[in-house]
């Protein structure tokens, strides 16, 4: 294993642990009574009674079930890059499909790379997220950002042109990680079990990834085989997702 690979991983698991401990220690959890005193009884005191998770599914607003669609397409199309986007560099710009070859493993370095590029296009879009009005249009134009850039893939033969595509799939991932919590949230307000119903809706993100790796053999072998075909795949599911952002009803604080 590269040396690369290894010491990524170490200094990402000391990062995480730093910074569990430093919220840890910063973070601090008011007492119940405390927060009673300040902001009021929970408006959920009412509807604290237990219930099992097919219930609250049964009763979870629409919102939950909108935000949940566009889901099923982000994540899909975010597995399948993370599937397939390493044979889809190594082929478009390489002309390379062997593993054992050193262009794939060059044209594997260099994807890491583009992933590093791609993370800090989504901070700096973030930035941007907010100077949106319309938080709908913002996480729309987000996602179809991505979409393009999954697109262009393919059509990049050119080492250093593929950062293009990745800061564009930077934009999507951005509001992937933020937006749909923030409807769901608002939409959430006065039904109570607010932790339960964000635990359920975590399912909005593996569902669709394990009925996407079910059938990714089937859609590769559709698309002729070629890798870099899902990375078009993986596109198509983020442009679908963009304009399903349009029926999420938005219930603002």
């Amino acid at each position: 294993m590269p040396p690369s690979v290894v010491w990524s991983f170490y200094i990402g698991a000391a990062i995480l642990v730093i910074c569990v401990i430093y919220t840890v220690l910063k973070v601090k959890e008011w007492p119940p009574r405390e927060y009673e005193e300040y902001n009021g009884k929970a408006e959920d005191s009412g509807k604290s009674e237990k219930s099992d998770w097919f219930t609250l599914l049964r009763h979870a607003p629409a919102t939950f079930w909108k935000v949940g669609l566009v889901q099923f397409f982000c994540w899909a199309a975010l597995l399948y890059m993370w599937t397939y986007v390493v044979d889809a560099v190594a082929e478009t710009v390489w002309q390379s499909v062997d593993s054992s070859s050193e262009e794939y493993q060059v044209a594997g370095n260099w994807t890491g790379v583009l992933y590093a590029i791609q993370a800090m296009g989504s901070v700096v879009w973030a930035t941007l997220l907010p100077r949106f009005k319309n938080t709908k249009m913002a996480y729309a134009v987000s996602l179809l950002l991505g979409g393009i850039g999954f697109a262009l893939i393919p059509f990049i033969p050119d080492q250093y042109g593929q950062i293009v595509p990745f800061l564009l799939i930077g934009c999507a991932w951005a509001a992937m990680l933020a937006m749909p919590f923030t409807f769901v949230t608002n939409a959430l307000q006065g039904y109570g079990h607010m932790g339960a119903y964000l635990g359920l809706f975590n399912g909005t993100i593996c569902v669709p990834q394990i009925v996407a790796a079910l059938v990714g053999g089937l859609i590769l072998h559709a698309v002729g085989s070629h890798q870099y075909s899902m990375m078009i795949v993986a596109g198509v599911l983020l442009l679908v997702g963009s304009a399903c952002v349009f029926i999420i009803r938005d219930k603002q604080k």
